[in-house]
């Protein structure tokens, strides 16, 4: 695991922290981001995008795969999916924070950057935004990972408190 922080800002353990989960392609960063806003206010002082470069065989087969570069290329790519997250939390004045990681397994990864940001921040609460269908077809299951249900399972084996926030669609 790589945990990147570049930005200008770390977590402060003495402020209210939400942190958002973005692993997988139905993480919705924003709208998860705007759904917290919106239930629970100015409640929370700082927020942390925790994010996921994924290391797979879309990566690996790449025609210009250059395995040295790979850990930089996928962590700019998974900070770049929280890009404007972070704008928009910057711009409700909140403090705004991405832990990148960089791996094979998303779930194992949001569960190492997760252990180590609940002991910076104790009392952080983590929010994970779920793509729910108004209408369950089928093949849902099919082309939509069981990524939310991994991430909370392990999460909740650890005590770590979370908070699964569906995006119906």
């Amino acid at each position: 695991m790589t945990l990147n922080r570049n930005e200008e800002a770390r977590p402060d353990a003495a402020r209210r922290t939400a942190v958002v989960v973005v692993a997988g392609e139905d993480s919705l960063p924003d709208r998860t981001f705007q759904e917290v806003r919106r239930r629970f206010g100015d409640f929370y002082e700082q927020i942390v995008f925790l994010t996921v470069g994924l290391v797979d065989e879309e990566v690996m087969d790449a025609k210009d795969f250059n395995g040295s570069e790979v850990s930089a290329r996928v962590s700019t790519t998974a900070r770049g999916a929280v890009t404007s997250s972070l704008e928009q939390a910057r711009k409700a004045g909140l403090t705004a924070v991405a832990c990148v990681a960089v791996g094979t397994d998303p779930v194992e990864e949001v569960e190492r950057l997760a252990v180590e940001l609940v002991r910076q921040c104790p009392q952080a609460m983590f929010f994970l935004g779920k793509l729910v269908f108004e209408n369950r077809r089928w093949y849902h299951g099919l082309l939509h990972r069981r990524t939310a249900e991994g991430i909370q399972e392990r999460l909740e084996r650890r005590g770590i408190p979370l908070t699964i926030l569906p995006m119906v669609v």
